[in-house]
């Protein structure tokens, strides 16, 4: 058996999908990394593929890969000005090792027999974490007899709020999927996937990521399909509860008693507007927010939020608008994808139905970042990183245009 066949290939993809939300964040960068070198390897023994690659790029459409490609560029030209050239180099290491992962996905493991495992693959990394929270949930309040503590109880993720939201991530997809297929060993698993996923986010404790689930199963049943219309009572109930356009729901945009989110927002971008354009770095928002945040004690005890800016305000931090710019151009074609893809004839139906679940987790993701800023965490993006490399490696091999 050859070492460097694409079966080999396949089984470390697999292998890198099922490990990455299970090892600490500090080894993420190098299971990317470990895998690119693999790859390589691939390519210098197979020099046909290499040459199949090319030939494929020269049919791409530029303007999603041309602005992916900047804004990698830009991450890297802002080492040389960061103010915390470490943060900005692990940040680099880090998004650059889940772009491999993409990049691999999209042009080698793509092929039909490749895209179910895949998926199962994902959500089982997913169903792992959801159910190893769960078992800490169970463990505290029936074996120990305590209260259970989501500040220390957070799986395998570095904090609850990143819990949260990746299991948000993995929510919808596996509700679509689990609605739509016939009922069998597979759909199970998928509502497993499901439960464990609603249990994890909502003993998290993360407010905005609860509020998320509600507006997902809004957004399915509005836009997609009746049968998410039973959505709709819970999420009455809910808006009827919380309501938006009241006072009492005024105190969740405050940071504390002195100052509301846009006023800190506004603060912040003041405090450094010398470097708007270009930002201060890469992966330096903890540098930047800690330097302003010294000497002003009314901002100390922000028990409203998990942290105190959102993912704008974080990219034009780092990377200025420049680096907004970059990044709104693509969130725009990764959704403009997503939504061409199921549009399609070519694509499969169960493919079609866990893209549509994609769609929405993407745009509850882009919601609650508008609140906090984790949308931009390792475990995140390496998600997102999955998802969109098996979406572009089946629509690449399928002939399916602007995905």
């Amino acid at each position: 058996m050859e070492l460097f066949e694409r079966g080999q290939l396949f089984k470390a993809v697999l292998a890198v999908i099922v490990l990455y939300p299970l090892i600490p964040i500090e080894y993420l960068p190098y299971l990317g990394i470990a895998l690119g070198g693999y790859f390589l390897a691939y390519l210098y023994k197979n020099r046909d593929v290499f040459d199949k690659i090319r030939r494929s790029r020269r049919h791409t459409k530029l303007a999603y890969g041309l602005s992916t490609f900047l804004f990698l560029v830009l991450q890297m030209v802002s080492l040389i000005y960061s103010e915390s050239p470490e943060d900005t180099l692990s940040g680099i290491l880090l998004y650059l090792s889940a772009f491999i992962v993409f990049f691999v996905l999209k042009y080698e493991i793509n092929r039909p027999n490749h895209v179910v495992p895949l998926t199962r693959a994902y959500f089982f990394s997913a169903f792992l974490v959801g159910f190893y929270h769960v078992g800490q949930v169970v463990y505290d309040e029936i074996v120990r007899g305590i209260p259970f503590d989501p500040q220390t109880n957070t799986s395998f993720m570095e904090n609850g709020p990143i819990l949260a939201y990746f299991m948000l991530l993995a929510l919808f997809p596996a509700l679509t999927l689990y609605i739509f297929k016939d009922k069998n060993k597979e759909s199970r698993f998928y509502l497993f996937v499901v439960g464990v996923s609603l249990i994890s986010i909502f003993m998290t404790g993360s407010r905005i990521a609860i509020v998320g689930v509600f507006l997902g199963l809004l957004l399915l049943s509005l836009l997609y399909s009746v049968r998410f219309l039973i959505a709709l009572v819970p999420a009455g109930i809910f808006f009827a509860l919380i309501p938006l356009f009241t006072r009492r729901h005024w105190s969740f945009f405050l940071l504390s008693k002195e100052m509301g989110r846009f006023s800190f927002y506004l603060e912040i971008l003041k405090a450094n507007a010398k470097s708007i354009f270009l930002g201060r770095g890469f992966h330096t928002i903890d540098y930047t927010l800690g330097r302003f945040m010294a000497g002003r004690p009314e901002l100390l005890n922000l028990d409203q939020v998990n942290k105190p800016y959102n993912a704008v305000l974080q990219v034009i931090l780092e990377l200025g608008l420049l680096g907004l710019f970059l990044g709104a151009v693509i969130l725009y074609f990764k959704m403009r994808g997503i939504h061409n893809y199921t549009k399609s004839y070519k694509a499969q139906p169960q493919l079609k139905v866990l893209y549509v679940g994609v769609f929405v987790s993407m745009a509850v993701l882009l919601y609650v970042g508008l609140m906090d800023s984790y949308l931009m965490s390792g475990r995140i993006v390496y998600a997102i990183a999955i998802l969109m490399g098996i979406l572009h490696g089946d629509a690449k091999w399928k002939g399916i245009q602007k995905v």
